[in-house]
């Protein structure tokens, strides 16, 4: 459960005093930015509509609402579309979470893409809050090319030597971007425990006084966990090239665990119990494995 979990987290990282963003209803339609393969962004003035995408192109879906009703998991009724991950968009509303649906166009063909609000008694508002798109994915217009905004800015290339914490141990690691836009984020996990298929992972980014900037889950397979990319939504976080940033992971469960080694990554430092958190080794530096990637 994507949403619940960032839920959740929300709740645990207490964002009461974060200012207000009016989340009750969006305007705007179709949009895209300059990219590889545009995106295509979508609200709920989209509802009941029917959009063109084309392979390979990302989708976003922002969705908000006040009080304790909130927007859920998203039922997708073909594999032509596929849920990468969910974000919290920020500053965040106490009043009410909204949440932004990434996707990506797998194939060609058409889908159904229905979010259900829960946490509701009024059926008729449930109905009428429901937000469905039909998705109809073309093939892709131009050919492949480098994208510009996923360009790798900060990296840990220390060779792995088999040391790792628990993400359930809310694992955080400080980096110091040099481009000025931050689009994207790598890690490295390993299977540390038996459970499930796969499992949820939460990221969260906070400058250098730990005030929150994103927040993404994505639900991750034990068979597919060694690089875990996990993008920014919006087209990527502004951030100031040269002062410190943290990512911090966290899961409900104990099935992953991040990597980490002695040394490493020169501009930053591993802890763990959240940010800024115990050092890792009280005896020497330690880092986890990661890759940022940014835009100019």
């Amino acid at each position: 459960m994507t949403t619940a979990r960032l839920a959740c987290f929300l709740a645990t990282m207490n964002l009461l005093c974060i200012p207000l963003l009016r989340a009750d209803v969006q305007k705007g339609g179709v949009s895209s930015t300059t990219s590889n393969q545009p995106l295509l962004s979508l609200n709920f003035s989209n509802n009941g509509q029917q959009v063109a995408a084309a392979v390979g192109q990302r989708i976003e879906i922002t969705l908000g609402t006040v009080g304790p009703r909130q927007y859920g998991d998203p039922q997708i009724s073909s594999s032509v579309i596929r849920l990468d991950s969910v974000a919290l968009a920020t500053p965040v509303n106490p009043g009410g979470p909204t949440f932004i649906y990434m996707f990506e166009a797998a194939a060609e063909g058409e889908a159904q893409v229905k979010i259900p609000i829960i946490n509701s008694q009024d059926q008729d508002l449930m109905k009428r809050l429901t937000f469905t798109v039909r998705i109809r994915v073309g093939s892709a217009k131009t050919s492949p090319a480098p994208n510009a905004f996923m360009t790798p800015d900060q990296t840990n290339t220390a060779s792995w030597k088999n040391a790792s914490i628990n993400v359930r141990n809310s694992l955080s690691q400080t980096f110091t971007p040099s481009l000025p836009m931050l689009t994207g984020v790598e890690v490295e996990l390993v299977v540390a425990n038996p459970g499930p298929a796969s499992s949820e992972v939460t990221m969260a980014l906070a400058n250098a006084e730990g005030q929150p900037l994103a927040y993404v889950s994505k639900t991750v397979q034990v068979t597919d966990c060694r690089h875990v990319l996990l993008v920014l939504p919006k087209g990527g976080l502004r951030v100031t090239p040269g002062e410190i940033y943290s990512i911090t992971l966290s899961s409900v469960d104990t099935v992953f665990a991040w990597k980490y080694v002695v040394g490493g990554y020169r501009n930053g430092a591993a802890t763990f119990n959240g940010f800024p958190g115990k050092p890792v080794s009280q005896f020497t530096r330690t880092t986890f494995l990661f890759r940022t990637f940014g835009a100019n």
